[in-house]
């Protein structure tokens, strides 16, 4: 069993890796549950699902703390900031005095169009989404005493087709039929 950080002061997620999913798997489940110790009763603590395919890891803090980064699960590091677009001729121009902010009208274009397909090549709907936990909010809470907390990944053929914020009931009815495997971790939560 994995000794886990318990009563973490700022609610980050822990980092996860996962490898060997088959190949047929199109999206992951992650569902983490307390349960014993101090939790009265089994308790959800993060609920993510439509996690691409291609994504094999979670890193530390991806969400909690009033924070989350999980909508850019499987986007390229630099997806959703400017592209940058380079004027051949900026360099030679920069000395010529009164065209400093200049900028060339293709060039200005250009920037726009790219920018236009990196935003319009993402469906936001077929981003990852943290559903709600037991009291109603979403995003990582860590565990609350020394329970074990169980890690259940499951990789799936097929979105869940759920927009974000869906309840852990909804979330287990639309997985009915899509499984293709799980996996668990299991941690004993330790105070720090």
């Amino acid at each position: 069993m994995w000794p886990y950080g318990a009563g973490d002061e700022d609610d980050v997620s822990p980092a996860l890796t996962w490898s060997g999913a088959p190949k047929s798997t199109e999206t992951f489940v992650l569902i983490a549950d307390e349960s014993g110790g101090s939790a009265v009763a089994p308790t959800t603590n993060w609920l993510v699902y439509d996690i691409p395919s291609s994504v094999v890891e979670l890193r530390e803090e991806l969400s909690g703390g009033g924070a989350s980064d999980v909508a850019r699960l499987g986007m390229k590091d630099d997806a959703g900031t400017e592209p940058i677009v380079v004027d051949p001729m900026e360099g030679m121009m920069g000395g010529m005095g009164g065209m400093e902010g200049y900028e060339d009208p293709e060039i200005a274009d250009m920037r726009r169009m790219i920018s236009g397909a990196v935003d319009s090549g993402f469906d936001p709907s077929a981003r990852a989404k943290e559903g709600r936990r037991r009291d109603g909010q979403t995003g990582y809470k860590g565990p609350t005493g020394d329970g074990i907390v169980s890690f259940k990944l499951y990789a799936l053929k097929g979105r869940l087709g759920l927009p974000a914020g869906a309840s852990k009931e909804e979330v287990l009815a639309a997985m009915k039929g899509k499984i293709l495997t799980k996996t668990t971790l299991t941690a004993k939560a330790v105070e720090g």
